[in-house]
């Protein structure tokens, strides 16, 4: 009888040892098969190039195939909207913009997905700041002039191009903080608002710094400022707004790695410890200050916290300049 007890015993420990050795393999493999990475934007754009940075880092090092998936439009509502309801097992990835997670919020009054109940965030991958720009014929030489400009012009504001709600937003900030007027003018996107500027159709425009660095560079576009608190290394001339007179003000534009609500632990901590070494890799720090970025970090509470603080700001902004989407 005790023969059978002990020998009982053993096979439960030896089982209870298996048991625990299968779901650490479990655990481990991950990924053992191809991992989809989304983007809500067409390929060629800030977010596509730094998605296929690192999901090309991510396949190096996880052994696994990466593979971005482009659902561009909508102001990356469709692509939110996919990830959000994708299985949470670690395969979709979404490379999330921060107009995504927290502009689209602020200006619509229903949307498919909460930014906040149905992500939980990885990483920030990268931050960049918008540029304030006039034609380089124009003349108004800094943000001083501007300011000056808005307060003397006839119809009691300035036209500003509008290459997307984000950019409109950074642009009533600005207007709100130094007491001036903005005319909104629409655009299809940044490309349609940078032509429109250097042509000289509007008289400022708020955009982002990959797609005017050259037209700055050749004398064609005049930076007056750059968005952020610190001055942007691919443009290290150009003063920050604070540093050009309106204290306090910062408006970074990021892009994070978030993955649906409930994916494991495991698969997050895998992907982060991941993520840390790659966003300090020499030749991954050079790509991102091509695109004008800087490079991000894998602390995801701090993360979280900056996704709930900037739905806050961009709400408050939103409201009241009296913006929204529908």
């Amino acid at each position: 009888m005790h023969r059978s007890r002990r020998l009982a015993c053993k096979a439960f420990v030896a089982l209870a040892a298996f048991a625990v050795v299968a779901v650490s393999q479990a655990q481990s493999a991950y990924p053992d098969k191809p991992v989809k990475v989304v983007v809500g934007f067409a390929p060629g754009g800030t977010n596509d190039i730094l998605a296929r940075l690192i999901a090309s880092k991510l396949q190096e090092r996880l052994k696994q195939p990466f593979v971005v998936d482009n659902k561009a439009g909508a102001a990356s509502i469709i692509a939110a909207e996919y990830s959000s309801k994708a299985a949470p097992d670690g395969y979709t990835l979404f490379v999330a913009s921060s107009g995504a997670l927290t502009i689209n919020p602020a200006l619509y009054s229903k949307l498919p997905y909460d930014p906040v109940k149905d992500f939980t965030p990885v990483a920030l991958l990268g931050s960049f700041p918008l540029v304030v720009a006039v034609n380089a014929a124009s003349p108004i030489k800094d943000l001083k002039g501007l300011v000056e400009a808005g307060k003397k012009a006839p119809s009691g504001s300035l036209n500003h191009g509008v290459g997307s709600s984000t950019f409109q937003l950074a642009a009533e900030i600005l207007a709100h903080d130094t007491g001036i007027k903005f005319t909104h003018i629409p655009f299809k996107g940044t490309a349609p608002t940078l032509n429109a500027l250097l042509a000289g159709n509007v008289q400022v425009a708020v955009l982002d710094i990959s797609p005017l660095v050259p037209h700055i560079k050749a004398g064609k576009i005049r930076a007056l400022a750059v968005t952020t608190a610190k001055r942007s290394p691919v443009l290290p001339d150009v003063p920050t707004v604070a540093e050009a007179g309106v204290p306090g003000y910062d408006v970074p534009i990021w892009t994070g790695l978030v993955v649906p609500k409930g994916t494991p632990v495991e698969v997050t901590n895998t992907l982060r410890d991941a993520l840390k070494d790659i966003l300090a890799e020499k030749d991954v720090v050079a790509g991102l200050e091509k695109i004008g970025m800087e490079p991000g970090h894998t602390d995801a509470a701090a993360f979280g916290r900056q996704i709930t603080g900037d739905l806050a700001k961009w709400t408050a902004v939103a409201k009241s300049a009296g913006i929204h989407a529908d």
